[in-house]
């Protein structure tokens, strides 16, 4: 019987072995990981969004620098290296031909030099830019040549450089040419090859120490200088897509380095996150755009440019699918696969869509055709798969919101951390409520109305309000209470007031040392607790101690470094004073805080100049009362009162200048006096 079992055993697990045998093999697992935009637009972790497929290693490619794929899954791959332009089936994996010196029908054609750029019309016609031979060559769908492009003849272009590298062609035949060593922009020409002028072009980013230069300089010095002498980020690549939108790449510093033009080469999109050294761009069919960058990595957008995901990396020497030395350029097919090829090692790599990417897609798509219940039940699904996908609570916020369930379309823009969403559901919602309680409303109003009119009948012997007035009198006199509420009146009457601060009538350190700690609630208030729309910073992310420390820090040495400097310029405040003098001075801010804590929770985003306004009113008040504050107990004029306050400053600089250095030597002290004592014990216990 065991013998039996045994055999049974053996041959069941045989079994198994040749099922699995049998089984295709095939990439199963992403070689990179995948990653997408969290609310505070930082790149975190997401599930794989495509796994290699095909790796084409036999084409016998040199430095493949561009590519396209037409509707019937024809590839068209710039191979410069070997001075031709490989055409490939995708779906047969045969070459078709190779268009290069010998196999075009043509005396004008001599073949290609450093070919680098290709575009394929609608029509099927074809575009080389060949910076060697320093022109475009256009050929038919039938790959005949047709002509070529070469430097325009119009004075205004004599002095610019023309070494095409990249072309796109829109629905009129006029090309858009990147040339290399060309900063003006990307070059326009007409079908006959009359130059257009540029079609878009690149601001320079000045530093700020070249600002600061720019601003003091004359003209000849900013001429002459080297440093101002700063060059617009270059062009790497240009696209047109089936609709006659043009896409830009560029390489360098700033978030405008993808752009998605209009027709006059305005860029469309607003900040878009790249990466620094995009090589090239390209749509599908549902205007997903995708863009890669030289280092090895896919950037995949939605049409107004958000990003959806990121992945791949660079492994220059190591041979796996899916990692680059050199990623030069990006197409995809009209199944949705992503096909690369890699500059240096010379080959294509296809990546496949996962279910992941496909649904997210498929939600987009749906959305722009307006079919949103379709849309909602695909982001739900992605929310299945990722709970955090910033993407997905936007596609549910927005299908909710045009669906008119405003709740729940607030709710996930807030996890998605969409601010403009947020505010215009909201405002839907505040809209609602005010409809609905705009007569509870004047109820309640003309019933304190009458409540006020009947109290003024019953009291005319006016008992209420005197007992009022004795019960105010009665605060004002009490030590603690009375001092704190002085603060309202240095608000309304500063002069006045600080005098009575200046001659000891009023004003306490007690009382002055209580504003203080609840100016400081109301500050922590406002940074952490206004309504969403208007809250950027998350508690969690702040540093407690070093806003708590930073924040008396300030006030302390910004107290006795002004009483420092008035004891050395003959101002008449003690110590006391001047510690009692920004405390009476801060409430017009803090009831400006107050107001807008509680204003950020019932205001969209159009009407945030009205907290601008107040925060603006509140600081600014607070500001002249304690200046005159200042200039009271210390018996100043305007001009010396500015001049303490610049002096103040300065030593505040110094001071924490000095606090700096003694804290990096003390630690420095204590680091060495460890290390001795370590060795003190090392040698004296001898282990």
């Amino acid at each position: 019987m065991k013998k039996i079992k045994k055999k049974s055993l053996v041959l069941f697990l045989t079994l198994i072995f040749m099922v699995m045998a049998a089984l295709p093999v095939g990439a199963s697992q992403a070689t990179s990981y995948t990653y997408t935009l969290d609310d505070q637009d930082e790149m975190v972790r997401t599930q794989d969004a495509y796994l290699p497929d095909k790796t084409i290693t036999d084409l016998g490619l040199s430095e493949p620098s561009d590519m396209v794929i037409d509707e019937n899954n024809i590839a068209y791959i710039v191979d410069t290296g070997n001075q031709r332009i490989v055409v490939y089936d995708l779906n047969t994996e045969k070459v078709v031909k190779e268009m290069k010196k010998g196999t075009i029908n043509s005396d004008e054609f001599t073949g290609f030099e450093t070919p680098k750029g290709i575009f394929r019309t609608n029509e099927g016609e074809l575009y080389i830019a060949d910076s060697g031979a320093k022109t475009v060559f256009r050929f038919t769908k039938d790959f005949e040549f047709v002509r070529r492009y070469d430097k325009p003849t119009a004075p205004i272009f004599a002095d610019t450089n023309y070494e095409p590298s990249k072309v796109a062609v829109d629905s009129g035949n006029n090309l858009y040419i990147v040339s290399e060593g060309v900063y003006a922009g990307i070059i326009q020409l007409a079908n006959t090859g009359e130059f257009l002028g540029y079609f878009t072009s690149n601001k320079s980013v000045l530093t700020p120490q070249q600002m600061f230069l720019k601003l003091i300089y004359t003209k000849e010095q900013q001429k002459k200088s080297e440093i101002l002498n700063t060059l617009p980020s270059t062009f790497s690549n240009v696209y047109v897509d089936r609709q006659g939108t043009a896409y830009s790449t560029c390489m360098g510093k700033g978030n405008d380095l993808l752009k998605k033009h209009s027709t006059n080469g305005t860029n469309m999109f607003g900040d878009v996150k790249t990466p620094s050294a995009l090589t090239d761009v390209t749509t599908d069919e549902n205007g997903i755009i995708y863009a890669c960058d030289s280092h090895g990595y896919v950037w995949v957008y939605t049409s107004q440019g958000e990003v959806i995901f990121e992945f791949g990396e660079q492994a220059e020497d190591t041979d796996i699918s899916g990692l680059y030395s050199s990623l030069m350029t990006i197409a995809v097919d009209n199944k949705g696969n992503i096909w690369t090829a890699d500059s240096e090692k010379g080959i294509l790599q296809s990546f496949n869509p996962t279910e992941y990417a496909t649904t997210i897609y498929r939600a987009l798509d749906e959305y722009e055709n307006g079919d949103y219940d379709d849309a909602l039940t695909d982001w739900n699904y992605v929310l299945r798969l990722n709970q955090m996908s910033v993407l997905a609570h936007n596609g549910v916020a927005k299908a909710y919101y045009n669906d008119e369930e405003y709740d729940k379309a607030m709710e996930h823009f807030e996890i998605a951390g969409n601010r403009d969403g947020y505010s215009n559901a909201f405002w839907e919602v505040r809209n609602k409520a005010i409809q609905k309680g705009l007569g509870t409303f004047l109820i309640i109003v003309i019933v304190l109305i009458l409540l006020k009119v009947v109290i003024s009948f019953v009291d005319r012997d006016k008992k209420i309000r005197k007992a009022k007035r004795a019960l105010g009198k009665k605060l004002k006199n009490t030590p603690v209470i009375g001092e704190i509420g002085y603060a309202f009146k240095c608000a309304k009457h500063p002069i006045d007031r600080y005098y009575d601060i200046r001659v000891h009538k009023n004003g306490s350190m007690i009382a002055a040392t209580i504003i203080y700690i609840v100016f400081f609630g109301v500050y922590m208030l406002y940074q952490t607790q206004k309504g969403f729309i208007y809250q950027y910073t998350k508690v969690e992310d702040m540093d407690m101690g070093a806003v708590v420390v930073g924040f008396f820090a300030i006030l302390i040495l910004f107290i006795v470094c002004n009483f420092l400097v008035t004891s050395i310029t003959d101002g008449d405040g003690t110590l006391k004073q001047v510690y009692m003098i920004p405390a009476y001075g801060v409430m017009p801010a803090m009831i400006s805080m107050l107001v807008t804590i509680g204003m950020s929770y019932v205001l969209t985003y159009n009407e945030s100049f009205i907290l601008t306004t107040i925060m603006a009113i509140g600081v600014c008040w607070s500001i002249a009362t304690i200046f005159e504050g200042l200039a009271t107990v210390h018996d100043y004029d305007f001009k010396h009162t500015v001049l303490s306050l610049i002096i103040t400053v300065v030593f505040m600089l110094i001071a924490a200048i000095v606090v700096l250095v003694v804290i990096i030597m003390w630690e420095q002290l204590k680091d060495f006096l460890l290390t001795v004592g370590k060795e003190i014990i090392r040698n004296v216990t001898g282990s």
